[in-house]
């Protein structure tokens, strides 16, 4: 492993606005969101309101990502939220997903923590509420994290990574910012560890 000072240095990354990453369309019929959600089949989704939209990868972004990127991806606002994501070459789906939630967007479930952030974003936000321009993120590439990474896989070791920014970011924002849900980072083993390195 790593010298322990190395890993902080580590974590030191750039944001860029989200939308300088992707390109973000949504439809403009669309009716403006009431803030309730409904069971569907054993999902929980926004009340159905024609809303969806295009999203886009740019070409040659300020994070390098391309849609075969491996590591972790941090998203948040200029408030209130902080999000964490793994991804293993699936990043469209992944921002698909987050981008439905934060706008109210009836795909995917939508766990009570982002129903409870889009609600307050809602009334924060009011008629911009479409709008992304909040939004920004960075991104950790898993080769720059690989020495330091236990896991027979790279989808154990990207587990592995997912716990070691989590924690490490906790040291410097509040655990209430983060969307996450502690217990589905990683897992309970490099949960632990990294918790340990950080305190």
């Amino acid at each position: 492993m790593l010298n322990g000072n190395v890993i902080p240095e580590m974590l030191d990354t750039k944001f860029v606005q989200l939308t300088d990453v992707w390109t973000y369309s949504p439809n403009p019929d669309r009716a403006r969101w009431d803030g309730n959600y409904e069971r569907v089949d054993s999902e929980t989704r926004p009340t159905y309101r024609s809303a969806s939209f295009d999203l886009r990868l740019n070409d040659g972004n300020a994070l390098d990502l391309t849609a075969e990127s491996v590591g972790i991806y941090v998203i948040r606002d200029d408030i209130s939220m902080i999000y964490i994501g793994k991804t293993e070459k699936h990043i469209g789906q992944r921002f698909n997903a987050h981008i439905s939630k934060f706008t109210a967007v009836r795909r995917h479930d939508h766990p009570k923590r982002w129903r409870d952030y889009a609600r307050s974003r809602l009334q924060a936000k009011g008629s911009k509420f479409e709008v992304l321009d909040e939004f920004e993120m960075s991104f950790y590439d898993f080769s720059d994290f690989e020495a330091v990474l236990k896991g027979p896989t790279i989808k154990e070791q990207v587990k592995d990574m997912e716990a070691l920014i989590f924690y490490g970011l906790c040291v410097t924002n509040p655990k209430e910012r983060f969307l996450n849900t502690e217990g589905r980072v990683g897992t309970r083993e490099s949960r632990e560890k990294w918790k340990a390195f950080f305190d």
